[in-house]
């Protein structure tokens, strides 16, 4: 009985190994070349920016809107909205680095401050002098920050669950979580299912992730070089200070939240506001609904985004007064 137990010991440890082995290979990865030619569409294009090989698309007439997409997402989770605007806009969405097709960054600089900067010089490219931004989670960061430092470019702002504010110990993005053996199979390859499990943390019932999402980040998640990429701009994340960075914003403001959001709880959406004193802004928050609205709930999303672009919502506009709080001084002696 001892004998055969120590066999199947034995077994189990070469078959943990092999799948340690493989999961930590490159057998399962994908080359960018590869993804391209199965997920590139007809409204792809690419352009060298500062170096890197951007994959954006640039469609419908009008006025010019940006559409900035979370981490771990990719330009093609705009879909949607981008079908809706472009009836009355100019669209143009990309792959941020170490997303979609958009090639590596030559000197390993993956950080939002360098993500900033591509956006700014691909719409300068492009010949796009002013416009107005929607971004959403980690591109949220780009988008306050970009407004923040060019207030003249851009003429609105939609902040949709976006992270950027200082952290505590548990909301740290960088914290460690579950086991050590757990992080480094998950660090080093998700199965699809596994990925279908994080993203369906972060859709509220009855909403689910599409299959089409869970196949196409599975594929994006297994591109050559994509977790290494990851490990660096994880490291660059700093938080901002907002007393600083959002209260240069200028752009009229909307900010949107999932009540029952588990990554950014909606209780930050109070926050943005706040720190926002020298722009226009209104909060909608939506109960029922998770970290992903824009794939949620688009219908009501593309409505919402669509009303506050076109200015109808601007008599609820309000910029949020801080008045300092008077210090009583101790006069005795």
């Amino acid at each position: 009985m001892i004998k055969w137990l120590l066999v199947l010991l034995a077994v189990a440890a070469v078959g943990f190994g092999l799948t340690a082995w493989v999961w930590s290979s490159d057998l399962l990865k994908l080359e960018l070349a590869e993804l391209e030619q199965t997920y590139a569409t007809a409204d792809s294009k690419f352009m060298e920016v500062d170096g890197v090989r951007m994959h954006y698309m640039d469609q419908g007439s009008g006025p010019a809107v940006v559409l900035l997409h979370a981490s771990f997402m990719h330009l093609r989770t705009w879909d949607s909205l981008a079908e809706s605007l472009a009836v009355n806009h100019r669209v143009i969405r990309m792959d941020v680095l170490n997303a979609g097709l958009t090639g590596p960054e030559p000197n390993d600089n993956y950080s939002f401050d360098r993500n900033l900067e591509l956006v700014h010089e691909l719409t300068r490219q492009l010949g796009i002098d002013k416009f107005a931004i929607v971004s959403t989670s980690s591109g949220g960061i780009v988008g306050f920050n970009y407004a923040s430092q060019y207030p003249d470019r851009v003429t609105r702002l939609v902040l949709v669950n976006s992270a950027g504010l200082p952290r505590t110990r548990q909301t740290n993005p960088n914290r460690a979580r579950g086991t050590a053996i757990g992080r480094w199979f998950s660090s080093h390859h998700q199965t699809r299912e596994m990925l279908r499990a994080t993203l369906d943390r972060n859709f509220i019932e009855p909403h689910e992730p599409p299959d089409w999402l869970v196949d196409m980040n599975y594929d994006f998640r297994r591109r050559k070089g994509v977790r290494e990429a990851g490990a660096l701009q994880m490291r660059n994340y700093r938080a901002v200070d907002p007393d600083i960075v959002l209260a240069r914003v200028r752009a009229p403001t909307l900010v949107m939240w999932g009540m029952d959001n588990q990554t950014v709880v909606h209780l930050e959406a109070d926050v943005f506001e706040n720190w926002l004193t020298q722009a226009p802004t209104i909060k909608k928050k939506y109960p029922g609904v998770g970290h992903y609205l824009y794939l949620e709930i688009p219908e009501a999303f593309n409505a919402d985004i669509a009303s506050f672009l076109a200015g109808e919502w601007d008599d609820q506009l309000r910029v949020t007064q801080r008045v300092p709080v008077a210090v009583e001084q101790n006069t005795s002696e």
